[in-house]
């Protein structure tokens, strides 16, 4: 019912992409000691394309046999960060660990700030609806 109405579609979108963000960049600071590690991070969130976005389902492999490997899935939303030599740790790996808590602090400003945008609309709809 709400994914029809424009403002509450976009608010979940971005709380999608906040979340799924905050899985990758907790990844990247579990591994700040694997050796050779780079850390990755989502596309930044357009809004002008996630009005036109159609979900489509995705294809996945399927495992016909219990030899085969089923393969992790890399999302296509996920980048993974090219450092420079002298960004990087002796062991190459280029987790930055305050550049990391950076980003989890703007995912959480942006998650605040489409919760208050979500409830907001959520009031507008009650009040237009009980008029009260």
């Amino acid at each position: 019912m709400y994914e029809n109405l424009t403002v509450l579609g976009m608010a979940r979108k971005a709380m999608d992409w906040v979340a799924q963000r905050q899985e990758v960049l907790s990844e990247n600071i579990a591994n700040i000691n694997s050796p050779g590690y780079l850390p990755s991070d989502l596309k930044d969130l357009d809004f002008k394309n996630v009005l036109h976005t159609v979900a489509q389902p995705a294809v996945l492999p399927t495992q016909t046999d219990a030899r085969h490997i089923v393969p992790k899935l890399q999302d296509p939303n996920v980048v993974q960060t090219i450092k420079k030599d002298y960004e990087s740790s002796p062991d190459g790996n280029a987790v930055v660990l305050e550049e990391q808590m950076e980003k989890l602090g703007t995912s959480k400003a942006m998650y605040d700030q489409v919760t208050a945008l979500f409830q907001k609309n959520v009031s507008l709809l009650r009040t237009a609806i009980t008029g009260r």
